[in-house]
């Protein structure tokens, strides 16, 4: 049977009594007198919930706190495993310096050849005012790229 607080509305003082389930759901009602254990007097049940404690339980049936550890374990395992598929399966690849298709040795020979080649291409067709024009904006896309090769 569980223990449960009582205090005693004539003497004052706290006590405790065992009382069945249903005995303690009746005094709850109030339609059961609980007695004070000191003096006999009219008591009512309080609550108190004394020492609660509980204990984790860790092994080899599990627990939630080792099934968290194995969790966390198969994580790392798992996003090393991915990572590595992933680098295997997609190789980082860099942007390298070209025009036209063929690889220049910088970005700034790419810039210098799309400069020519659209001058030429525009100045047989439009004149030089034109070209110069049309050629300094097919270069300004290399602009970005030829500034992170000189600050390297």
């Amino acid at each position: 049977m569980p223990q449960y607080s009582v205090k005693c509305q004539v003497c004052a003082q706290q006590g405790s009594q065992r009382l069945t389930f249903r005995e303690y759901d009746e005094a709850k009602a109030g339609k059961r007198d609980v007695t004070c254990p000191h003096c006999g007097g009219w008591a009512s049940v309080v609550f108190d919930p004394g020492n609660v404690t509980f204990v984790l339980k860790d092994g080899e049936s599990g627990g939630w706190i080792s099934k968290a550890g194995k969790e966390n374990t198969f994580r790392k395992k798992h996003n090393a495993v991915m990572d590595r598929r992933q680098r295997d399966h997609a190789p980082r690849t860099s942007l390298q310096p070209n025009f036209g298709g063929g690889l220049t040795g910088n970005w700034k020979t790419a810039k210098d050849a799309a400069y020519e080649a659209t001058y030429d291409k525009v100045k047989q067709e439009h004149g030089a005012q034109m070209a110069t024009q049309a050629a300094q904006e097919s270069a300004k896309t290399y602009e970005p790229l030829v500034k992170r090769e000189v600050s390297r």
